[in-house]
């Protein structure tokens, strides 16, 4: 057998008995092999920002061949707008230390050979070769990924804006139908006809409602923040027309998340307990036990065993005025956050837990 780092005369040396390839013994050219043909770009660069080392996936991300790179400046890939930036962070790096970015998995943008830009993903790594230090980029392009996110950005931002415009032109002749059905019982007196002509119209309104919040819950959320729990909960009881039912905040951990959107999670999920609980419901929200998440029940009839996982698609419901996209939206909001929403058995009704969550 050839000892490690060089090819052996017979291939079969390479393998045990059981004719798996032995640790140690591929040679260099190999693994030189993989780095030549990997799908990532690699470029190597000197101190003074000199291309040593380009692989041959450059020419695909770049449209430069390696050979048109090597001993060019590594900005010769960058967009001008950061070029100064690059030669001072390098330097500073050089002679502190001090890192100004992430090496590991940092968005940024390069230039390809006919000028247009290109989205990559970048990990650095800094190793030593005949006493020189030498900085390495292992670079992928993400163009597809960052197209496929604008598209589909576009399409909310579209969805939203539909929904914003559907929105005002049906809320508007809904508000002069109430009016006109007040001033109707005004004149007549309460009337049967009257009653469900209201309820029908409060129903429109609330579906109105639903669907713009549907629309605007599918956006990914940005920044999170660490959030008082209990503060939010009580901002959101308050939207909800129940002054018989009782919120219970128990002790819930401070939780990054967007706040707007957690309050609206809490909305749903309170006008929910009323709807099924009844006017004097009392709903309870705190942490989990077992993990980090925390949960919302309520003392209310509970939900079937065969019925919770379907609670949360579209257009569920149980109740005749609901509209069937409330914990839908509950559902949309926990996903944006990276939450896992369930629906499981209270000690007495309905209880939603969410796990997953960052609490501090």
């Amino acid at each position: 057998m050839s000892s490690p780092g060089h090819r052996a005369d017979d291939d079969s040396a390479l393998l045990d008995e059981s004719g798996a390839v032995e640790p140690g013994v591929l040679d260099r050219e190999f693994f030189a092999s993989l780095v030549e043909n990997g799908s990532d770009a690699i470029i190597s660069i000197d101190e003074e920002s000199r291309i040593l080392f380009a692989n041959g996936s450059v020419e695909r991300v770049f449209g430069y061949a390696p050979d048109e790179l090597v001993g060019r400046d590594l900005t010769v890939i960058m967009p001008d707008r950061f070029r100064d930036a690059h030669h001072e962070a390098l330097a500073r790096y050089v002679d502190s230390g001090e890192r100004t970015l992430d090496w590991q998995n940092v968005e940024l943008p390069a230039e390809h050979a006919d000028g247009h830009e290109v989205p990559l993903s970048i990990t650095f790594e800094e190793h030593r070769y005949d006493g020189e230090r030498i900085f390495s980029g292992i670079m992928r392009d993400v163009s597809e990924r960052v197209a496929r996110e604008e598209r589909l950005e576009r399409q909310k931002e579209q969805l939203e804006k539909f929904a914003s415009i559907v929105s005002h032109d049906l809320r508007n002749p809904l508000q002069t139908a109430k009016a006109d059905v007040a001033l109707l019982e005004a004149r007549h007196g309460e009337d049967e006809l009257f009653d469900e002509l209201d309820e029908t119209l409060d129903r429109m309104d609330a579906l109105v409602d639903d669907v713009l919040t549907l629309a605007k819950q599918g956006r990914a959320i940005g920044e999170t923040d660490a959030v008082d729990v209990e503060a939010v909960a009580a901002d959101a009881w308050n939207h909800v027309d129940a002054p018989d039912a009782t919120l219970d905040v128990r002790d819930v951990s401070r939780l990054k998340a967007d706040r707007e959107r957690l309050e609206t999670l809490f909305q749903n999920l309170f006008r929910n307990a009323v709807e099924h609980g009844g006017a004097d419901v009392t709903v309870t929200v705190g942490d989990l036990d077992d993990s980090a998440g925390f949960y919302v029940a309520d003392d209310g009839p509970g939900i079937p065993e065969a019925e919770r996982e379907d609670v949360f698609e579209y257009g569920y419901t149980t109740d005749d005025d609901g509209t069937g996209f409330g914990l839908n939206i509950v559902e949309q909001i926990a996903d944006a956050h990276g939450w896992r929403a369930a629906a499981t058995d209270g000690a007495r009704g309905a209880r939603f837990e969410f796990r997953g969550t960052t609490n501090r």
